[in-house]
């Protein structure tokens, strides 16, 4: 089976992957011809807040895999690091996503040029070329919308340790996609570089030619936020009134260099006027941007790239596709918004995700206290129950499951919070109305019947719970709620 190589460069990059590890979580599927999805992320800013709070969740996703043996619904599709693929024994770690980029640690591009080695003659080319702002900008802060920078330092992917390991484990059927932004700096500069390293047919390069020959796709985000300025500073090396046009710029660049070549099968664009404006900070952890829609519409293309896979020829048939929603009312969206392929994919394992959250967050002591045996049947020798108290101190509840729940809580309220904000979910108050969470889905209870109960869910629970077939108990209790919340959701949405 193939794998699709994920390179996500800067910011945007990694909030798409985080958008597509918990789209993959609740289940949304793949391609039959991919079995695994291997991302890295491209970010000189290596505290950058966005990337560690993606890396955290692709590890707690990792870890769960692993438990659970990859055989459930949710966290079907697995998920591997560079490393991995050279050494099956290494140990999930945060910084096995991440690219290593040379010259990005304590120093200034100034001192990445070496510039007070150079001649007089190179240093007034240099002093043309670059203000004195330019030359003093600290490197591990990413480029601060300076693609003519980022061009400059990322231009050494071919002599990292991590280039080396993706082309000696690049294998025929393999794919790649690429996720940048078009109007800062690290994406702007990174994607251009990174697809001509991977077009050339480099003799030095393992697989080059099998590389050059492959399946490659790409996002580019158009401007889809602003940056706020600090108070009394009038200019600020990131200044999102320029964000237009060095937009406009680069998409006259990449169609000279990138279309006109026919360098990639399928280019997706996605962008929104949005007067959503951010806090500025200057790189490092507090750089950690609400999630939005638009992401997880970045994340759905990646998905949709390897559905068309099979389709696309970039000497002949390259796709060029833009992104587009059905209604937007009152800069508010849901599952009826979406197109009606997309709310076909996603809106049932989102809404059974979040179900399964809402009740192991919200109400699991409460249905612990019921009638209900899910969590009583096969007792242990110890007399212990399966999925009693104990079982929500351990590791893979505590550390993993529960921390990956609050990952997904967090990233579904940000979308809600923006200025075109996707809104799939009501806010859950109670047991007996656990089921009727889903936006423009209704279920309304009557005298005779709870519908929208949680001991709807627990009934399921009931019924499956003896008939999971597992090899531990994490992967029995993963099993067991994916299976039961897909009875559930489907009798909701029909």
């Amino acid at each position: 089976m193939a794998k699709l190589y994920i390179f996500g460069i800067g910011g945007t990059g990694s909030r798409v992957i985080k958008s597509l590890a918990l789209l993959l979580a609740s289940g949304v599927t793949i391609s039959s011809k991919f079995k695994t999805i291997v991302p890295i992320i491209v970010d000189p800013d290596s505290a950058n807040g966005d990337l560690n709070r993606t890396t955290d969740i692709l590890a707690k996703y990792q870890e769960i895999q692993k438990i659970v043996n990859k055989g459930a619904h949710f966290f079907g599709t697995e998920i591997k690091t560079l490393q991995e693929l050279t050494d099956e024994n290494t140990p999930i770690g945060l910084n096995n996503f991440k690219f290593s980029i040379e010259g990005t640690t304590n120093e200034t591009f100034e001192d990445f040029l070496n510039y007070n080695a150079l001649s007089p003659d190179n240093k007034a080319l240099i002093d043309l070329l670059y203000s004195p702002s330019d030359l003093k900008l600290q490197m591990d802060v990413g480029f601060k919308g300076n693609p003519n920078i980022g061009s400059i330092v990322l231009n050494q992917f071919k002599q990292s340790k991590e280039f080396k390991d993706f082309a000696n484990t690049f294998q025929e059927g393999d794919a790649i996609f690429i996720v940048s932004s078009i109007f800062g700096g690290t994406g702007a500069s990174g994607f251009p570089l990174l697809l001509k390293n991977l077009r050339q047919d480099d003799v030095t390069i393992p697989n080059a030619k099998l590389i050059n020959e492959s399946k490659i796709g790409a996002i580019s985000f158009l401007p889809y936020y602003k940056i706020n300025l600090p108070h009394g500073e009038a200019k600020q090396t990131i200044d999102s009134s320029l964000f237009y046009g060095k937009a406009k710029a680069a998409l006259s660049y990449y169609e000279h260099s990138i279309f006109k070549n026919k360098s990639l099968d399928a280019f997706y664009y996605l962008g929104d006027n949005s007067s959503k404006t951010l806090e500025h900070h200057d790189g490092k952890a507090a750089q950690k941007n609400p999630a939005h829609f638009l992401e997880l519409a970045g994340a759905m293309a990646v998905l949709d790239f390897m559905n068309k896979i099979e389709k696309v020829d970039r000497k002949s048939n390259p796709l060029f596709l833009e992104f587009g929603v059905d209604s937007e009312s009152n800069g508010n969206l849901n599952f009826s918004d979406l197109g009606k392929n997309l709310k076909a994919s996603i809106s049932k394992p989102l809404s059974q995700f979040m179900l399964f959250n809402n009740y192991m967050t919200n109400f699991l002591d409460e249905a612990l206290h019921t009638k209900d045996t899910w969590h009583k049947s096969g007792n242990t020798e110890e007399g212990k129950e399966l999925f009693g108290q104990d079982f929500y101190t351990q590791n893979f509840y505590k550390d993993f499951l529960a921390p990956f729940f609050s990952y997904y809580t967090e990233w579904i309220e940000e979308m809600e919070q923006n200025d075109i904000s996707f809104t799939p979910f009501r806010e859950q108050k109670s047991y007996a109305e656990l089921l009727n969470f889903i936006e423009d889905y209704e279920v309304k209870n009557s005298i005779f019947s709870k519908k929208a109960s949680a001991k709807i869910l627990g009934g399921k629970l009931n019924e499956l719970v003896d008939h999971t077939k597992y090899e531990t108990k994490e992967e029995r209790m993963i099993k067991l709620f994916s299976d039961a919340t897909k009875l559930v959701i489907n009798d909701i949405i029909k």
